[in-house]
């Protein structure tokens, strides 16, 4: 078989890892399996491993006004903001943008009574302006995307770091979808929280983390001192190693995925036009490469993931979280469409193991389906 599989269309779900990343992976689990807590050399070699790698990965991003927490999953690292600023500043406001991840929606759950609700335009942006408009004099933490799970759409980045920062309003972004399929330049961008998950770009599974500005926040997991005493548990050095080959080897090779990516979905787009007239396409110009989220009105988006599926080709109707649901997903109606479009939605993710061959496959299997 080959690997990666050139007809898996989930990259947004989970990139195969790179087979150098778990080659360092096993390397130094072997080398250094001693705890960094210790006093004695093996322990001491541990704690210099990962402060070591800590810094390669900050370099690689270009991250040099903060640290490196690291987590469990893009998951732990989010709630670990979230719950942390609650406890911290419990007569505070939250201001969530509606297309934001249910690693951040579930607070407007769990904590409806102090959550705002940031609107995004029909390209998935939140602007300025409407961040203006839905801030409360209350308002502490403002949480966005950097790129959405969903629509593969960026998040300009540009105008609101500095806003929140002149206003003393803390800034969480999602960057999980973003780390090593976009340029990340952490220099340019004044957040006080960026989260990602090493497996989204070929690291190990259960890797995951914060680059943080600030530490006003208090830890989600109680026990030792661990990460400043923000975080505690052994730290994993050896996922660590592997995500620092990982995020290497996904830069490195950027610029030329970026380009073939591009074409194959152009390809995708071209061919299911002419066949599929009454196909709609949920993700804008300024998307993840290789990313299209499409609706067919009147078709249910799992039910399409399953024909294809049969045929060997995999998809998703969106977040991989909820792939078993049959409500409409909140994003897409945010986008504007109706229930019935947002039904028939379905999510398509590229990445370096995809060939011309697959993409013509898999419009052909689509549109045989929906015709």
């Amino acid at each position: 078989m080959t690997y990666p599989d050139p007809n898996y269309f989930d990259y947004s779900a989970s990139a195969p890892p790179y087979q150098i990343a778990l080659d360092r992976l096993k390397e130094v689990s072997l080398q250094y399996f001693a705890n960094p807590s210790s006093l004695h050399n093996p322990g001491k070699e541990a704690k210099r491993s990962l402060l070591q790698l800590k810094e390669q990965f900050c370099d690689l991003l270009n991250f040099k006004e903060g640290r490196l927490l690291i987590c469990s999953s893009g998951t732990e690292a989010n709630n670990t903001i979230i719950e942390g600023h609650l406890k911290k500043n419990p007569d505070g406001r939250i201001l969530i943008a509606e297309n934001v991840h249910d690693s951040i929606w579930y607070t407007t759950k769990k904590y409806n009574n102090c959550v705002d609700i940031l609107k995004i335009d029909n390209n998935g942006q939140v602007g300025l302006s409407r961040l203006k408009e839905t801030l409360k004099p209350a308002s502490s933490l403002v949480c966005i995307n950097h790129l959405c799970n969903e629509t593969g759409a960026i998040q300009d980045l540009n105008l609101i770091p500095d806003f929140c920062s002149n206003r003393n309003i803390k800034l969480l972004v999602d960057g999980v979808q973003a780390i090593g399929h976009i340029p990340v330049d952490m220099n340019s961008i004044h957040c006080d929280y960026y989260s990602f998950s090493a497996h989204k770009f070929g690291g190990a599974r259960s890797f995951g983390g914060i680059l943080i500005c600030d530490d006003a926040f208090e830890p989600l997991l109680s026990g030792g001192k661990q990460e400043w005493g923000l975080r505690a548990g052994t730290e994993n050095i050896a996922g660590l190693a592997a995500t620092v080959v990982a995020l290497r080897e996904s830069l490195l090779k950027m610029n030329d995925e970026t380009e073939l990516l591009n074409e194959l979905k152009a390809v995708l787009i071209n061919y299911l036009n002419k066949q599929i007239p009454n196909m709609m396409i949920n993700t804008p110009e300024n998307c993840r490469p290789g990313f299209i989220s499409l609706s067919f009105p009147g078709f249910q988006g799992n039910e399409i993931v399953k024909a294809l599926s049969i045929e060997g080709f995999s998809i998703s109707t969106g977040s991989a979280c909820h792939q078993n649901l049959v409500e409409p997903s909140r994003v897409i109606l945010a986008l504007g469409r109706s229930v019935e479009e947002a039904k028939g939605t379905i999510r398509i993710s590229m990445g370096r193991g995809n060939t011309y061959k697959a993409v013509n496959d898999l419009c052909r299997i689509i549109s045989d389906f929906i015709q």
